[in-house]
């Protein structure tokens, strides 16, 4: 019983690892993605570019990973969306 609870334990540990560098180089990329919005030299052509790009996005990714997943991936979609919009008008004029 000690030996399936520490080798439980050692997944557990492992996963959380696993996560934790996920997530910081998610965080990595969130950054880059914002910083390439306040910088782009076009933002009306992002714009419309990023509206005519999101319905096959959602429609390709959204029911693939669960409640959790979904969660996040619009939440994440809905702030790129806001950073756009906040640049080069409301996408989908």
């Amino acid at each position: 019983m000690n030996f399936e609870i520490s080798d439980l334990k050692a997944r557990l540990e492992a996963c959380e690892t696993d996560l934790a560098a996920h997530r910081g180089y998610l965080k990595a990329l969130e950054y880059g993605v914002r910083t390439l919005i306040i910088t782009h030299p076009y933002p009306d052509l992002l714009s419309r570019a990023w509206a005519s790009i999101l319905p096959g996005i959602t429609e390709a990714h959204g029911p693939e990973g669960g409640w959790i997943f979904n969660a996040a991936f619009q939440q994440l979609l809905s702030v790129l969306t806001q950073q756009i919009e906040a640049r080069g008008g409301k996408v989908g004029d």
